[in-house]
């Protein structure tokens, strides 16, 4: 089985230093948005993985600890011919959108695959991957493995609303997710979609901005249903003189440890 490589060249170069150069396949254009040329990802071919893979790997897990975008994006294994996989993937990224046209889908990114399993559904994930049957991205703890479904794969990649939607929180999600770790908290496989749902709860309560990027973290922390305490409700009401972010700023962890319970058994009255 054959290996490729997905590299974002605007954040910077692989340079493999001692190790073989990873031949070029090209940059990877979608026919339908050839304007595109000149700003899209490079893929190559990683013939040499037993001398160019521990180098890979130090440059993702490089950028990974940096904070820094990227620039390794997936490593892929396939039968298919180079120009087999080039097409495919390129047809994959140019997404028809709901009102016509396309938009650029960067499922590449490992910041947006690795929430894909939960977005997409089974056939939709088997169509995206298409010849590839595993796909790889690095992640702080190494590199993380999705493997093709063994499902019939979807005609067309034709998204839902509420999906178009989510991938468009993702960068929300990304940057939640980001703060629940700088305060050392866990997060999990499933982190994302609590996420996900509370965003959207949010801006039910027409938040935006800080303020629903505030609201969603703090309903991963202290209770999905936090929403429902008075004082949180209060907080949402529309009209107040300060913003959501801020009232809830003024509040100590010994008024959300009160919340925390409150809401618990709120929660257990109603299961009785």
């Amino acid at each position: 089985m054959d290996q490729y490589l997905i590299v974002e060249p605007d954040n910077g170069s692989v340079d493999l230093g001692t190790a073989p150069r990873m031949y070029e396949v090209g940059e990877i254009v979608p026919a339908a948005m050839p304007e595109l040329k000149g700003v899209m990802p490079m893929l190559y071919s990683v013939e040499h993985p037993e001398q160019q893979l521990p180098s890979i790997e130090v440059i993702a897990a490089r950028d990974k600890q940096s904070g820094l975008p990227p620039r390794v994006c997936a490593l892929l294994e396939t039968d298919a011919s180079a120009e087999t996989l080039m097409t495919h993937i390129s047809d994959m990224i140019a997404l028809p959108r709901e009102d016509g046209g396309h938009s650029v889908f960067r499922f590449y990114d490992p910041r947006v695959v690795r929430n894909l399993g939960w977005v997409l559904q089974p056939e939709q994930l088997s169509l995206m991957l298409g010849p590839v049957q595993r796909w790889r991205h690095y992640s702080g703890n190494g590199w993380l493995a999705m493997e093709r479904p063994a499902v019939a794969p979807a005609e067309r990649l034709s998204l839902s609303t509420a999906q178009w939607a989510t991938l468009r929180r993702l960068h929300l999600i990304e940057q939640a997710l980001k703060s629940i770790r700088d305060v050392g908290e866990p997060v999990d496989e499933r982190t994302s979609r609590q996420l996900d749902a509370l965003f959207t709860k949010g801006a039910q309560y027409h938040l935006a901005g800080e303020d629903l990027a505030v609201f969603a973290v703090q309903g991963l922390l202290v209770s999905p249903n936090f929403d429902r305490h008075p004082d949180v409700a209060a907080a949402l009401q529309p009209g107040q003189t300060s913003s959501y972010s801020e009232i809830t700023a003024q509040w100590t962890d010994e008024n959300w440890a009160v919340i925390a319970q409150e809401v618990a058994r709120y929660a257990w009255q109603n299961n009785r």
